[in-house]
């Protein structure tokens, strides 16, 4: 039973951390059959502001600053928030990679690696939100526009 979680093997994982991992191993899997949640898809901000342009929920870097665990890992990808926690055992590149990102922008380390066009398309799955305008580098009134990427 020496299955490496990351560095650590799961016999010697707390409890909590193991349970946590078996509850993503599950929605994985179920992800993976093609079963949902019919929670999952619940607004639970509704009463959150909304970017004018997008729509999307406005979250600040120092909110997404504190999603950066295996439990809830968010980063900012262009500007935009993903919540890519259940996404962390399905990253082909490993979940440690996505993890140097959590709570903070990984758009750089994105651009690096070269993602597919089908990569970039699985994005929106995961998208919860937006920087605030003041708070932008690549949208907005940014130094760095879409259009010169």
């Amino acid at each position: 039973m020496k299955h490496p979680y990351g560095r650590v093997p799961l016999y010697m994982l707390q409890p909590k951390t193991l349970v946590n991992f078996a509850a993503q191993t599950l929605e994985f899997a179920s992800h993976t059959l093609g079963y949902r949640d019919p929670c999952s898809g619940a607004d639970t901000h509704g009463d959150r502001a909304k970017d004018a342009q997008t729509g999307l929920a406005i979250y600040s870097l120092n909110e997404v600053a504190e999603h950066e665990t295996f439990d809830d890992c968010w980063i900012i990808l262009y500007d935009k928030v993903f919540d890519v926690t259940r996404f962390l055992l399905e990253h082909p590149g490993g979940e440690d990679v996505v993890m140097e990102h959590a709570g903070r922008d990984a758009t750089i380390a994105f651009r690096g690696v070269g993602h597919s066009v089908p990569a970039l398309q699985m994005l929106d799955e995961y998208l919860v939100g937006i920087l605030p305008l003041s708070e932008r580098i690549y949208t907005g009134d940014g130094p760095c526009q879409w259009n010169t990427l």
